[in-house]
C-alpha cells in the first residue's frame, strides 16, 4: 500500500506539472492569442511566476489542514481552471485562469513531498521524478499536441491527468493529518546564512538552465532545422533521458554530495558551450540534447536536496522555498530568454545560461566551505 501511496502522489505532481510544460507551445499561443512572442511567453511563464510568489507562503499556511483533502481541492480547482481555457479566446481572461491553479499548486506538490518523507524518506525522489517529468516529459505531449492540434487540445490534455490524478488520490492516498507548528515558527527557521547561500544557488542555477530550455522547441526548428516529427521525438526522448537524470543525481548525492553538487553547474556549462557550437548540425546537437537531459532531469534533485538540507526541521517550508526558488527562476529564465530573442537573436540564449550558472558556482563552494558537515 505504501508504495501505491508514493507512486500515487508522482501521479500527482506530474500532473500538476504538466501545465509548467506550456512554454513548449508559445508560438501557438503567439497565434491562439493574437498576441506578439512577449506575451505569450508571459502567458506561458506566469504559472511559474505566480507559483513561486505563492510557494514562500502558502504550504506553510495550509500545512495544518488534512492533506488528502487539499490535494483533492487543488485537483478539481485546476480541472476547472483548464476547462475554462479551452472555451475562451481573450488573453487577459486566459492569463487569470493561467495563474489560479499556480497560486495553489505549491500546497499540493509540498503535502505530496511531506507525506513521502514522512512514510518512506527515502522514496522523496520519486515524488521529485513526478515534478521533474511533468514538466520535461509533459514538454515534448505539450509540444506535439499544441503543435498539432492546437491550444484547446492541449488543456482538454491537462484536464484528463487531472482526473486520473483525483481517481487516484481517493483509491490510494490516506488521510494525513497537518502540521500544528504555527507559520511563524516554520518561517522562522530560514534566518540563517546556510539557508541564503542555498537558494542563492539554486536561484542562478534555475535561471541558467530555463533561459535555454523553455526556448528548445522554438531553436530546434528555426535554426537547427528539427521539425515536424523529429521534433517531437528530440523532445520525447529528451523526457525520458530527464527522468534517468533525476534518478541518477539522486543516486549521486548519497555517495558523494560535495563534488556531485560542485560537478553540476561546471559540467551544465561545459553541455551548454557545446549546445551553442553544434547549432547548425542537426545530428551533433541532437547527441548533445541527450547530455543535456541528464543535466535537466536532475536539476529538481538537486535543487530539492540543497534546499531542504538548510532548513530541517521544517519541511513543508523548506519544499514551499524549494518550489519557490525553481519556479520563480523558471518565470526570470524565460522572461530573459524572450529578451534575448528579441533584441539579439536566439542563438546567444546558450551565454545567458552559462553565465547564471556560473554565477551560481561562488554560493554553493562558500556553503561547503562554511558548512562542511551539513547533508
Amino acid at each position: 500500500m505504501v508504495n501505491k501511496t508514493v507512486w500515487s502522489l508522482a501521479c500527482v505532481c506530474f500532473s500538476l506539472s504538466t501545465l509548467l510544460s506550456l512554454v513548449g507551445i508559445i508560438s501557438v499561443i503567439e497565434i491562439y492569442y493574437n498576441v506578439s512572442i512577449y506575451y505569450a511567453s508571459l502567458y506561458a511563464s506566469i504559472f511559474a511566476g505566480t507559483l513561486g510568489f505563492s510557494s514562500l507562503v502558502t504550504p506553510a499556511l495550509f500545512s495544518r489542514f488534512e492533506k488528502k483533502k487539499m490535494i483533492i481541492i487543488i485537483l478539481c480547482i485546476t480541472i476547472l481552471c483548464n476547462i475554462v481555457q479551452m472555451f475562451i479566446s481573450n488573453y487577459f481572461v486566459g492569463l487569470a485562469f493561467r495563474m489560479i491553479p499556480a497560486f495553489v499548486y505549491p500546497i499540493a506538490v509540498s503535502a505530496a513531498l511531506t507525506i513521502v518523507g514522512e512514510i518512506k524518506p527515502n522514496d522523496t525522489n520519486k515524488v521529485v521524478l513526478g515534478v521533474s517529468s511533468g514538466s520535461i516529459l509533459g514538454l515534448s505531449i505539450t509540444t506535439y499536441l499544441g503543435l498539432n492540434y492546437g491550444f484547446q487540445m492541449t488543456m482538454l490534455w491537462y484536464v484528463l491527468i487531472n482526473v486520473l490524478s483525483v481517481v487516484l488520490t481517493l483509491l490510494f492516498i490516506p488521510e494525513f493529518e497537518g502540521n500544528k507548528e504555527p507559520v511563524i515558527l516554520q518561517m522562522s527557521h530560514a534566518k540563517s546564512k546556510l539557508f541564503l547561500l542555498s537558494i542563492l544557488f539554486v536561484l542562478f542555477m534555475v535561471i541558467g538552465i530555463s533561459i535555454t530550455y523553455n526556448y528548445i522547441p522554438l531553436y530546434l526548428s528555426q535554426v537547427t532545422d528539427i521539425n515536424g516529427e523529429m521534433l517531437f521525438v528530440t523532445l520525447f526522448l529528451m523526457g525520458l533521458i530527464s527522468m534517468f537524470g533525476t534518478v541518477f543525481y539522486g543516486y549521486l548525492l548519497q555517495k558523494n554530495t560535495k563534488i556531485s553538487i560542485i560537478f553540476y553547474p561546471i559540467g551544465f556549462v561545459a553541455v551548454l558551450f557545446a549546445m551553442g557550437l553544434f547549432v547548425r548540425l542537426p545530428f551533433f546537437e541532437f547527441m548533445v540534447l541527450m547530455i543535456f537531459s541528464i543535466f535537466d532531469g536532475a536539476a529538481n534533485t538537486v535543487a530539492q536536496y540543497w534546499v531542504t538540507s538548510s532548513v530541517r526541521q521544517s519541511p513543508e517550508f523548506a519544499n514551499g522555498i524549494y518550489l519557490l526558488m525553481c519556479n520563480f527562476s523558471i518565470f526570470l529564465g524565460t522572461m530573459i530568454g524572450g529578451a534575448i530573442i528579441d533584441i539579439i537573436s536566439i542563438v546567444f540564449i546558450f551565454i545567458g545560461s552559462m553565465i547564471a550558472m556560473l554565477l551560481a558556482v561562488p554560493f554553493v563552494l562558500t556553503r561547503i566551505k562554511y558548512y562542511p558537515n551539513v547533508k
